[in-house]
């Protein structure tokens, strides 16, 4: 379905044939436009996965070309709780996450010990509940989109999950 929501985008965008003009694709039930770069490129490599196995690689390196050492996912916690799991004060820590009324996760890169860049990442894009190492992901971890059986909903993963991850994996049906 992101395939071919992508397409339709490309096709409306280009249907000018370079005349200037601006066009606005509205599709229902997607969630709203986001403008951090991190959310749409993490939402790009999602939404390619579903073309094959030869798709679901995610690079976070490309997703966040930017200097940082560790990936954390935040979810069902709160500002300070963040903190603590970080081991620094992060002054543009949210209150909580998910945000009143939405259904996501918060991505954060850490380089050092300062909060490089994060994002907000809608589970109508994809999932990342099953990321919750306290210490986070090491620059050079290897991430994957796995889909759970039924409803092919795609979830963020890393390639070799451990103990943890891998519980919460075949919670949702998916067998690591």
């Amino acid at each position: 379905m992101l395939a071919a929501a992508a397409f339709i985008v490309y096709a409306v965008q280009f249907s000018d044939f370079g005349k200037g003009g601006t066009s606005t694709v509205t599709i229902e039930g997607a969630p709203p436009a986001r403008g951090s770069p991190i959310a749409v490129r993490l939402a790009n490599d999602v939404g390619r996965a579903s073309l094959g196995k030869r798709f679901r690689a995610v690079g976070m390196a490309t997703v966040a070309p930017f200097g940082w050492d560790h990936v954390y996912v935040f979810r069902d916690t709160t500002g300070t709780d963040m903190q603590k799991r970080l081991g620094f004060d992060w002054p543009g820590a949210p209150p909580a996450v998910p945000r009143s009324g939405e259904h996501e996760s918060l991505i954060a890169f850490v380089d050092g010990k300062h909060v490089a860049q994060s994002a907000f990442f809608s589970d109508a894009i994809g999932r990342l509940d099953c990321l919750a190492a306290t210490d986070g992901y090491q620059r050079g971890t290897r991430f994957v989109v796995r889909f759970t059986p039924k409803g092919r909903e795609p979830y963020l993963t890393t390639a070799q999950p451990d103990d943890a991850e891998a519980v919460c994996l075949r919670a949702v049906g998916i067998n690591p």
